[in-house]
């Protein structure tokens, strides 16, 4: 049986730009609902749940179409007096995303600057709060829980792999793979034990002494696809993780990851590159916020 890692549920994220008044209204009137709407999922209230769900799912469907006068008096009973002369920009980066992402996939997000890709990576990494909608990471309902339960949640269960690397130029390679054991509050013998094994997972272990400066890119990427291993998390985000190399190292970073996704580890890559989204088993592209289409190699 298949065992679903991620999960969302009609995701939202709107960033209101400049003096939009009633869509200000609105948007906290949809997100106040969206609290409550939680904690009685939370509390098991079952008959509010219905109601704030139905109120939640047409007030975000009015909101969608920029009639934001109607989406706060659907929540609120309140009427709000339509402001023609209020100026600025409501940006729907991400409308209603539905997605469940299994166990031990390795799935590329594609689409053009603008689509909402990288939102939707900052939500799924924690790094930004959802407008609307849930994110569950093994089971556990995220957009739940208080804000400062997130960064260890973030530390134990998701891992980042970024296009710059950002490896700290100063540590050596072990040490850099060690960063985040430390704040994970594990034991420094415990630390470097780890630290060695996740290097030679990806093939560095006679190099655990080098600093980055003394490496070549795609070793950097190695360390740094060390560096999010280490901690055996359920998800590894990787943000135009090749954007930074050239196509033999792209294909040799796409080989280990690869290697590691047939051992179990869950990856989820945005990326521009062709070439990298065909070595995924499934693409997701995007456009306007909303998922477009996928090619599942999973299905076939």
């Amino acid at each position: 049986m298949t065992e679903s890692i991620l999960k969302l549920n009609n995701l939202t994220k709107t960033y209101i730009i400049g003096n939009r008044k009633n869509a200000l209204k609105a948007q906290k009137a949809i997100q106040k609902l969206h609290k409550k709407y939680e904690h009685d999922c939370e509390k098991g209230k079952n008959s509010c749940i219905k109601e704030d769900e139905k109120l939640l799912k047409k007030a975000q469907s009015l909101f969608a179409i920029e009639n934001y006068e109607e989406s706060y008096q659907t929540i609120t009973g309140k009427v709000l007096k339509k402001r023609p002369k209020d100026r600025g920009t409501v940006v729907h980066a991400l409308n209603g995303i539905d997605l469940i992402i299994n166990k031990g996939e390795l799935v590329a997000i594609v689409g053009p600057s603008g689509s909402g890709k990288s939102t939707l990576l900052n939500m799924l990494g924690l790094l930004d709060e959802p407008t609307a909608g849930q994110i569950l990471i093994q089971g556990r309902n995220i957009t739940a829980i208080k804000a400062r339960e997130l960064p260890n949640i973030r530390s134990k269960e998701l891992g980042f792999v970024f296009q710059s690397f950002n490896l700290v130029t100063t540590l050596t390679a072990l040490e850099n793979v060690m960063i985040p054991l430390r704040y994970a509050g594990i034991g420094l013998l415990k630390r470097r034990e780890m630290a060695k094994i996740a290097l030679e997972q990806v093939g560095l272990g006679d190099r655990l002494n080098h600093s980055p400066n003394e490496l070549s890119g795609g070793q950097q990427q190695r360390v740094a696809i060390a560096r999010s291993i280490v901690n055996s998390p359920s998800i590894i985000f990787g943000d135009e993780l090749t954007g930074e190399l050239d196509s033999k190292m792209t294909t040799e970073v796409m080989g280990l990851i690869s290697q590691l996704n047939k051992k179990g580890q869950t990856f989820i890559i945005v990326t521009h590159n062709p070439e990298v989204a065909k070595k995924c088993k499934r693409i997701i592209y995007m456009k306007d916020g909303r998922i477009e289409k996928e090619i599942n190699k999973y299905k076939a």
